[in-house]
């Protein structure tokens, strides 16, 4: 199992990070990516996998901090990127979905953002982690032209969505959602979807999986997020738990 995507650089695990890891390469999972979402986490991010086997980084900048002074510290990244612990550029993308992000100038900064994070993906010959939140259209326009490798993190869209991005070449990754999604969306995406499109992450310390919902979530709950896409689609654990962890590392090089 490889945890494609776990804020273990977030002040939540400040006080037990060490405890966290071990139990959840105890469980058995592998390899943990941790992403950056803003030029000091993405630091944070580099300083644990220095420290600790099977953990790498991603360097990025969150579309939530896409502010006029963060449009040039895109070199900041690309200077971190060089770090032997970087496995991707991320997370980046658009997100429409927070107050005030109506607003023309703000949506036009995060477009911007995110096509400077396209670039250095290309120049490092990286794949990239998107972010996508309410923005379908204005993030498929953005990205459709793209021809590196990269993976939409947290998927909660339709599939008619998501077979516009899988025909990019894209991938896409599925958190404990798919455990208390109610509509039913993501669940037909999960029969549709070949399996080798898929990996798997916890976005921790968020979006834990029944029955931990509410609590923070950790790296090793990705068992129950595997276990949900298997029963999806009646297949067993270990199959799912294999194919996923080897597309990872395929994507990767990890």
């Amino acid at each position: 199992m490889i945890d494609t995507h776990a804020h273990l650089n977030f002040k939540d695990f400040a006080d037990d990070l060490d405890e966290v890891i071990r139990q959840s390469f105890d469980v058995g999972v592998e390899k943990i990516i941790i992403p950056g979402s803003t030029i000091e986490e993405s630091k944070r991010a580099i300083k644990i996998a220095e420290k600790n086997e099977n953990i790498f980084a991603a360097v990025g900048i969150h579309p939530e901090d896409a502010k006029v002074r963060n449009l040039g510290k895109i070199d900041e990244i690309e200077d971190l990127a060089e770090n032997e612990t970087v496995i991707a550029i991320g997370e980046c993308g658009l997100d429409y979905s927070y107050p005030g992000t109506d607003a023309k100038e703000i949506r036009l900064k995060q477009k911007k953002l995110l096509e400077k994070h396209l670039v250095l993906a290309q120049k490092t010959d990286l794949p990239l982690i998107f972010h996508n939140r309410d923005s379908d259209n204005d993030f498929y326009e953005i990205v459709k032209g793209y021809k590196g490798k990269a993976v939409l993190h947290c998927f909660t869209g339709d599939w008619e969505f998501a077979k516009k991005v899988l025909d990019l070449g894209f991938l896409i990754s599925f958190t404990g959602i798919v455990t208390f999604d109610k509509t039913g969306k993501l669940e037909e995406v999960i029969r549709e979807i070949l399996l080798e499109k898929i990996m798997v992450e916890t976005d921790a310390p968020f979006l834990a999986p029944v029955p931990y919902r509410g609590k923070r979530c950790e790296p090793w709950m990705v068992r129950g997020i595997i276990q949900k896409i298997a029963d999806i689609k009646g297949l067993k654990f270990t199959e799912v738990a294999e194919k996923t962890t080897a597309t990872a590392k395929e994507f990767f090089r990890i």
